[in-house]
């Protein structure tokens, strides 16, 4: 049985819908700026700036930001798969990837607290991670399974994964599935910072860059959802296919939670598995400026197809989303899939990688099939095979 994708709905810095990302993509526009935290620091980061309260600002302003995000991104992934009149009659389930969960609501009532010594009482209900998903099933009146995904920045990816196996076991017809990331706190980009992972420069339009020299990475709030569903439901309802899911693997280095395995051999393992023999189109990366990722992804892509299947990253234009970025690398590859075109790699150094194909100017053609890598702190690996009905 095939798990087809009926919808899909993104919220990013600059990105409303999915007509803004498709703009994005085919522009190589870039949608970062400059933010100032405490202590002076100043980073390049992707803030979504647009009002998010025009979705019933009433119930909305309950939610923290993070299940505003999820939310506003799954109404357009609702809508574009016509659930919205009859969802309730499907065993829908939902599973929200996240790395930082609800971390900005910790910090701003731990300030809160040690400045008045009171708390609200929504407090607990916004710090919880697990709100990610149950917002989402509450404000869609859903009643099925409701998961949230801390696995740092392959998160979103293994919920797509989680969500394909849960409907080919019968468990659901529909699962909404994807990530939302919001972590743009003091304690977040300081810690970053400290490890000398973000980007150092602070003009947007050449701040992180994947396969670049170790530019570091531009950090970035958003969300992706997608809607999968079974072939028999989405037929059933006569709906519009976007694309299935081929394939799916993910897998653990076990090494430390600090480290990630240098030689590349669990990753290598996970796109082989994945893909199980088919050869996509093109590889949307996860490659986003930090020099031990892009030299595993590199790495892979060698030992796998050599100079035969193109390779590219959109984070030189997005920044890295942590466990949202798996969601919205498959929402930018169904884009792609639809309008048959391979986005630029924009702000990479492709001199030090010259043995690898990588894509720095747009291509026009067939796109049939779709690999997508992740890989997450403390050494997860995950990877979908997104591919053409």
């Amino acid at each position: 049985m095939k798990v087809l994708i009926t919808g899909y709905g993104i919220k990013a810095p600059k990105i409303q819908s999915a007509t803004d990302f498709k703009f994005v993509l085919e522009s190589g526009k870039v949608i970062s700026k400059k933010v100032q935290f405490m202590n002076g620091l100043q980073l390049v980061c992707g803030v979504i700036d647009e009002d998010l309260s025009v979705l019933e600002p009433r119930v909305l302003k309950r939610y923290p930001r993070t299940s505003q995000l999820a939310i506003s991104a799954s109404y357009e992934a609702i809508e574009m798969a016509t659930l919205t009149n009859n969802i309730k009659d499907k065993k829908v389930g939902v599973i929200i990837g996240t790395s930082g969960g609800n971390i900005a609501e910790v910090e701003k009532f731990s300030l809160r607290l040690n400045q008045s010594n009171q708390i609200s009482p929504f407090g607990i209900g916004k710090m919880n991670t697990n709100s990610l998903s149950t917002s989402v099933s509450s404000f869609f009146e859903l009643n099925g399974m409701s998961l949230t995904l801390s696995n740092s920045c392959t998160a979103s990816t293994d919920a797509i994964n989680l969500g394909k196996t849960l409907i080919e076991a019968g468990s659901l017809d529909i699962c909404i599935v994807g990530g939302v990331e919001s972590t743009l706190t003091d304690v977040v980009v300081h810690g970053f910072s400290k490890l000398r992972l973000t980007a150092r420069e602070l003009d947007e339009s050449v701040a992180g860059g994947p396969f670049s020299d170790d530019k570091g990475f531009v950090l970035s709030e958003g969300a992706g959802i997608l809607v999968l569903e079974s072939e028999q439901s989405a037929k059933s309802r006569n709906v519009n296919i976007k694309g299935w899911v081929e394939g799916a693997y993910m897998n653990q280095d076990g090494i430390s939670i600090y480290h990630s395995d240098s030689s590349g051999s669990k990753m290598l393992e996970a796109i082989k598995q994945c893909l199980n023999g088919q050869i996509p189109t093109y590889v949307n990366s996860q490659a986003l400026g930090i020099k031990e990722n892009d030299r595993i992804e590199a790495l892979v892509h060698k030992t796998m197809f050599g100079n035969s299947v193109p390779i590219t990253s959109i984070k030189g234009m997005t920044g890295h989303f942590l466990g949202a970025t798996g969601a919205i690398q498959a929402i930018a590859s169904l884009i792609s899939l639809e309008n048959n075109f391979i986005p630029a790699t924009i702000k990479s150094n492709p001199e030090q990688y010259s043995d690898v194909p990588i894509v720095t100017e747009i291509i026009y053609g067939e796109v049939n099939k779709v690999a997508i890598t992740s890989h997450g702190y403390g050494g997860n690996n995950s990877c979908l095979l997104l591919s053409k009905m």
